[in-house]
């Protein structure tokens, strides 16, 4: 059986390559900084202090163009 050697959290990676996948999905044309505003809004539903979500939250604030706190 598939046994973890590490002790990792039980996402699927790190928040950059998350980004990364997300950009890569996005439509030919699509509003990145309002897609990324979209999922910016999701993310700060979650109440959780886990940094890799502050990291992916920090990463699609930046490209959404925002210069102060998002909520």
């Amino acid at each position: 059986m598939f046994q973890l050697t590490e002790k990792q959290a039980s996402g699927t990676g790190n928040p950059e390559s998350v980004f990364i996948s997300w950009l890569l999905w996005q439509p030919r044309g699509a509003d990145l900084a309002a897609e990324a505003l979209k999922e910016v809004h999701k993310l700060a539903r979650l109440d959780n202090p886990d940094p890799d979500i502050a990291r992916l939250k920090a990463l699609f604030t930046s490209l959404a163009g925002a210069d102060g706190p998002l909520h």
